[in-house]
């Protein structure tokens, strides 16, 4: 169960900071023929409206057709060659896509792996053939180059803007540390707010789950403050949109007593409306990771037509 909220959070992660300004994600892509899903895969736009570089190593990994695997635990050798056969499987569905469409299949189009794993020991790099590059940050292993794959080991990255998000996915005091350095970032930080949104449905999950994931105190405090840092964000956005709802409605009316009224009534529907959709964001995300339609409505306060529209896609 605990290996499935991280799942669940990592992928949501690349989901929500990979978003359509720099392409396309897909998520659990399955193998056909075979009981396997790819967990990730990146597709670049081909004329990108954001900053890759914002993301720092994560940017840099998705400059190319990119698949994304990531483990809350270390992944052993079978687990690594299974990796490496998704990889080719997707590389030549690729191919076949591309004779289809008439079109050559160059060295430009093979999707690149990533292999994300909190640890990793040396006999098992030594094995693959793994090494650093130095042009690239230290934790990032290279195989060899026609193998197109690559795997980080979080614990082993530099602490650094650069490395935040994957050190996100990291575990114990790696995780924790990365947690503390997103309560850090400014405040109206649209990564920090995604980051923050994240944590809190993984707090949520953990709280209400009969199986919770046996984490340190330290990662279970600072899990709390991301949720309780991330509820605050939503009352603060709520209260300034209602609060500037509220005096275009006063001016509009061209007297005081109208804007007041207008202030007042506008901070009201804002941070209801705020709150609403927090709890329909967090409902969301929590369908998504397999929960009960009962489990979420306890948890939220949303009704059961409510979240069962949410899953239907009839609620925007």
């Amino acid at each position: 169960m605990s290996n499935q909220r991280f799942d669940s959070f990592s992928k949501q992660l690349y989901d929500s900071l990979l978003d359509e300004n720099f392409g396309k994600v897909e998520i659990s892509l399955e193998v056909p023929g075979e009981s396997l899903f790819i967990d990730v895969v990146f597709t670049p736009s081909p004329n990108p409206k954001g900053d890759t570089s914002i993301l720092g190593l994560l940017g840099r990994s998705i400059q190319h057709r990119t698949i994304f695997e990531t483990y809350r635990n270390p992944p052993g050798i079978d687990a690594i060659n299974t990796c490496m056969f998704k990889r080719t499987w997707y590389c030549l569905e690729l191919r076949r896509r591309a004779k289809r469409a008439n079109r050559p299949f160059q060295w430009s189009d093979e999707p690149k792996l990533w292999i994300v794993t909190p640890t990793a020991s040396e006999p098992l790099l030594k094995g693959f053939g793994a090494k650093t590059q130095k042009d690239w940050p230290k934790g990032v292993y290279w195989l060899a180059d026609h193998l197109y794959t690559a795997i980080i080991v979080v614990h082993k990255l530099p602490i650094s803007p650069e490395t935040l998000w994957f050190r996100l996915l990291g575990k114990g005091r790696v995780q924790t540390n990365a947690i503390q350095e997103v309560l850090a970032m400014p405040q109206g930080d649209v990564l920090r707010n995604d980051a923050l949104r994240l944590l809190s449905n993984w707090k949520i999950i953990e709280r209400v789950s009969t199986q919770p994931e046996q984490t340190d105190r330290e990662f279970t405090m600072a899990l709390s403050q991301a949720y309780l840092e991330w509820e605050k964000e939503v009352q603060q956005r709520s209260k300034q949109e209602g609060i500037q709802e509220g005096r275009q409605e006063g001016r509009q009316e061209g007297i005081q007593e109208g804007r007041q009224e207008g202030i007042q009534e506008g901070r009201q529907e804002g941070i209801q409306e705020g709150r609403q959709e927090g709890r329909q964001a967090v409902a969301l995300n929590m369908l998504r990771s397999g929960m009960t339609v009962d489990s979420i409505a306890q948890l939220t306060g949303l009704s059961l037509q409510q979240i069962q529209q949410l899953e239907r896609g009839d609620v925007s």
